[in-house]
């Protein structure tokens, strides 16, 4: 091998490693400590597809890995940012010289789509139509849900056909009492045969070091008249791996020619159904009663029909306790939105039609984001402060072509 030929190679190992800058991002942590506070930043700028991208501390050098979306948008980490003060970084090309997190993974099963972190099972999602056990009819039958839900711990968090109630679907979304050319479709009680949710495609799944995202098709359907809502979901995991975090954003669009009413009404929305131990009515598996903590102070017995930023409901499980805590995001409509807190069964909702009237008409998109805290033990004060701060008073980011 010549001279001339390790010089080039020596060259160009150098070059790719001292890659130019594509341009600067400055984190302000405002009134915040910040740590392992992730974010999701909107470029002014396409860049190129299929490559590593990492992020080098101007002052310090640090590099932190950099995720290029396939909407073109960052998924990054700010480790470690103290309250009051400011740091800039280069995006550059290259992997970086960083401690690897905790390994997300996702598989592609035969009745759905799996998440793990670190190998072990955090959510499913349902592509397959699920049917209820036996005996049930069939008119309960569900897909586009996520169950299970796992604590780090491996406890199941959800219920998908709960005894008693079962019309409810884990984590799920549907409106109760609409107004739909002049008749009430109801699409939560699917008893009531008038309207269901169901699954319609899988959009994309991407794989990274900072974020699992799948984005799936639904469809709200009236049982008379077809499909009224199509309905986005962005499914967003982060890899932890003592405590499971991912946000799920909702975007509703009325397919149909005619506005859809959401009347008022006591419950409805984006929902939890908790763990069959926590079913006073499932005899079988009943073992005690979750307790309920919202970020107003409000437990299981006032919390029904408050506001709160975050509900937290926790219990044992398998003689272990874990939880959940669910944070609406400041820019959802109603913020902070009314919740229903069920007096007897282990399920609660974000229904910001306990407020009052409100439509989706034709074309039109209702947004709704919430992130999803799923945890060992009972409500993590300090965790769960911090993740709230993360949402009200989040880090400022400006990018710099």
């Amino acid at each position: 091998m010549s001279a001339q030929y390790l010089l080039f190679s020596l060259l160009l190992g150098i070059a790719s490693c001292t890659s130019a800058p594509i341009l600067s991002i400055e984190f302000d942590a405002g009134n915040h400590d910040r740590i392992d506070t992730p974010l999701i930043i909107e470029l002014n700028e396409s860049l190129p597809a299929g490559k590593s991208y990492r992020l080098v501390s101007k002052e310090s050098g640090k590099e932190l890995p950099a995720q290029l979306m396939d909407n073109g948008s960052l998924a990054v980490f700010v480790d470690q940012l103290p309250a009051g003060t400011r740091q800039t970084f280069e995006l550059r090309q290259g992997t970086a010289k960083t401690p690897s997190r905790s390994a997300l993974g996702v598989v592609q099963e035969e009745e759905g789509i799996q998440f793990t972190v670190d190998e072990r099972p955090m959510l499913f999602y349902q592509t397959q139509t699920a049917y209820p056990p036996e005996g049930e009819p069939d008119y309960y039958k569900r897909s586009g849900m996520i169950h299970p839900l796992y604590s780090p711990g491996g406890k199941v968090l959800t219920d998908a056909f709960p005894v008693g109630h079962t019309h409810q679907h884990a984590i799920f979304n549907a409106w109760v009492n609409t107004q739909y050319k002049g008749e009430k479709v109801d699409f939560w009680n699917q008893h009531q045969g008038t309207g269901t949710v169901e699954h319609k495609s899988v959009l994309g799944i991407e794989e990274g070091p900072n974020a699992t995202v799948l984005r799936t098709k639904l469809s709200h359907v009236s049982l008379k008249h077809g499909e009224v809502l199509e309905e986005e979901w962005t499914l967003i995991a982060y890899p932890f791996g003592d405590y499971f975090l991912f946000d799920l954003l909702s975007e509703q669009t009325n397919t149909s020619q005619d506005t859809l009413f959401i009347v008022e009404y006591h419950y409805g929305g984006m929902g939890f159904r908790g763990s069959r131990e926590w079913n006073d009515v499932d005899t079988l598996n009943y073992t005690n009663t979750w307790q309920i903590l919202t970020s107003e102070g409000k437990t299981n017995e006032d919390a029904n029909h408050t506001k709160a930023a975050w509900v937290d409901a926790s219990g044992q499980i398998e003689h272990e306790m874990a939880g959940l805590t669910v944070f609406g995001f400041p820019d959802n409509f109603r913020y902070p939105q009314t919740i229903r807190v069920h007096p007897t069964m282990p399920y609660w909702v974000y229904a910001p039609m306990v407020d009052g009237e409100f439509y989706i008409a034709p074309g039109q998109t209702f947004k709704s984001k919430f992130r999803y805290l799923a945890h060992n033990d009972g409500p993590d004060m300090a965790l769960i402060n911090k993740l709230q701060a993360d949402l009200t008073d989040p880090i400022q980011v400006k990018v710099i072509d």
